[in-house]
Formats: C-alpha cells, sequence, structure tokens
C-alpha cells in the first residue's frame, strides 16, 4: 500500500464507505440484515433494530453510559442457579 493512502471498505447494499472491516460489518448489522428483535430505548422510547444503534444513541443524545441502562447481552446471562434437581448423589 502506498504512504499516504488508506484502505477502504464499501458496503455493497449502498455504497457506503468504511474505513475497516468491523465498521462495514457493524454498518451491515445495522441497516441492512433482516431485523429479528427491537431495542427500545428507556428514556424515550425510540425503537432501534441493534443493540448497538441503540447503545449509540443513548451515549450520544442521554449523555449517559448505556451499560447503566441496558441489561446485558443474552449471551453475557449467567446460568440459572442450581436446584436440588441438579444434585446428583
Amino acid at each position: 500500500m502506498l504512504a499516504g493512502l488508506k484502505k477502504v471498505f464499501p458496503c455493497l447494499a449502498c455504497g457506503k464507505v468504511l474505513c475497516s472491516k468491523a465498521s462495514l460489518k457493524r454498518h451491515v448489522a445495522d441497516k441492512h440484515a433482516s431485523r429479528q428483535e427491537e431495542y427500545r430505548c428507556a428514556i424515550c422510547e425510540r425503537v432501534y433494530c441493534s443493540r448497538n444503534s441503540l447503545m449509540t444513541h443513548i451515549y450520544t443524545y442521554h449523555k449517559t453510559r448505556p451499560t447503566m441502562l441496558l441489561p446485558p447481552p443474552p449471551h453475557h446471562a449467567p446460568p440459572p442457579p442450581a436446584t436440588h434437581s441438579d444434585v446428583k448423589f
């Protein structure tokens, strides 16, 4: 790569040019992926189609850390507590 030139990552769906592969992946997920869940702002009730978009909204418009308002993503949920039926004798 030549000095001074940066690698760019164009979106094939809309042509937007992003500066990293991670940014392109997030853009495609936020703007072009099929919508399976919706994420609602607990402050103003605005709805977003990705957790990332909601977190950006909360931080930008409400000037607070999104993690204080959001439950952890599903894959970070702690396991359920053990019950007596789980114990083997």
